[in-house]
């Protein structure tokens, strides 16, 4: 795709692909499955709102740290194919809306980065670690919010 005298390469998947690969990405394919799939809605939830209000006009999403690291098949696995599929069309909701679900590595990184509005992914990996679900992740680090969940109807 070419744009103002540059290049552009554009990597376009589906949502699912693209969650394999985020999901493995941004954290261990080791951690415990709640926190694979409190990570696996988050990140649906922070891709969907750039799928409704595109990063730019040649892409909904960059594949870096600004946005959510995108590799590609090199960070998918098993464990991670099965956080993503089990939670498919699961994403934070606020009052029936998307909420851009922010996350970052630590605590620490959430309170600057966001003034402490987020997912800390650590965190979570520690809430899954004590018996915490999915679910009970999600509501610490996004208070008043739910799982929505977006459903298709087959043809």
């Amino acid at each position: 795709m070419a744009d103002s005298g540059k290049l552009w390469a554009v990597n376009y998947v589906n949502l699912r692909q693209y969650l394999y690969s985020v999901v493995g990405a941004e954290v261990s394919p080791s951690w415990p499955m709640a926190a694979l799939k409190a990570q696996a809605i988050a990140a649906r939830s922070y891709a969907l709102t750039y799928y409704f209000k595109p990063a730019n006009k040649l892409y909904h999403l960059g594949s870096d740290e600004y946005f959510q690291v995108y590799k590609g098949i090199e960070s998918e696995a098993n464990t991670i194919y099965k956080a993503v599929n089990e939670t498919a069309g699961s994403f934070v909701s606020y009052r029936g809306g998307i909420v851009e679900s922010l996350y970052a590595a630590s605590d620490d990184i959430v309170s600057e980065a966001f003034q402490g509005r987020g997912m800390s992914q650590l965190g979570a990996l520690s809430l899954a670690e004590k018996g915490y679900t999915y679910e009970q992740i999600l509501k610490n680090y996004y208070p008043k919010t739910g799982v929505g969940r977006i459903e298709i109807d087959p043809e």
